[in-house]
């Protein structure tokens, strides 16, 4: 099970980091790969939408979000990728029902999707669309800080592959920075995973011995010690 989701992050950081590049079509092979290796997850298949309609290629866009809001209906993510790939598609009548949709916000109903995730707490979307509007901009430690905030907010509610997947979003973009790889472990703690935390706890001291952090390395040794 963990060398399953270790094959599916590989891929999901990968896909993230050639998109970020430009690397259109070898995001699409890697988003591709993680949509196989955890089907279950919208998220992957989000990043897949959104990689498609760069390409022009709105009617498979499309496809890749409605897969998404089936497995997570009130996707803040698919739903805007759902609007934008039936505007590319020429199908404005549908696409402004659904920004009323993301206007009026996720439905209420926790049985809408699968461990609760149609609930998500408001903030953890703020965050989550604030990371996207400062990656957009070209802020980078302002979209990994706003991630690693959306991470926390999921970690507390005990929302595990939602924490995680924030956190492969903000590594895709700062490999090195220690307060992702902080919080990598503490997702991992929290789901269930001591000996991957105490190895990212590892490669965590390694990179605040070439970058120091008092504050992350403080956070560090607590979260060692438990």
């Amino acid at each position: 099970m963990e060398d399953l989701y270790a094959k599916y992050a590989e891929a999901l950081r990968a896909g993230h980091q050639f998109a970020a590049a430009g690397q259109l079509k070898e995001a699409l092979r890697c988003y591709r790969a993680a949509t196989e290796l955890a089907s279950e997850r919208a998220l992957p298949h989000v990043a897949l939408g959104g990689t498609l309609l760069r390409l022009n290629q709105p009617r498979e866009a499309l496809a890749e979000y409605e897969r998404a809001l089936e497995l997570e209906p009130g996707h803040i993510d698919a739903l805007s990728g759902r609007a934008a790939a039936l505007l590319a598609a020429g199908r404005r009548a549908e696409a402004a029902q659904v920004q009323e949709q993301i206007k009026h916000g996720p439905a209420d109903d926790a049985s809408l999707a699968p461990d609760g995730l149609a609930t998500l707490t408001t903030s953890a979307d703020r965050y989550l669309a604030s990371g996207e509007q400062a990656r957009a901009a070209g802020k980078i430690d302002a979209a990994i800080d706003a991630w690693l905030a959306e991470s926390a907010e999921h970690r507390g509610a005990g929302h595990h592959d939602a924490a995680l997947d924030a956190c492969l979003r903000a590594l895709a973009l700062d490999s090195s920075a220690p307060r992702i790889h902080l919080e990598i472990a503490r997702a991992w703690l929290a789901r269930g995973w001591p000996d991957r935390a105490a190895q990212r706890l590892q490669l965590l001291e390694r990179l605040l011995a070439l970058q120091p952090d008092k504050e992350v390395a403080a956070a560090a040794r607590e979260l060692l010690a438990r």
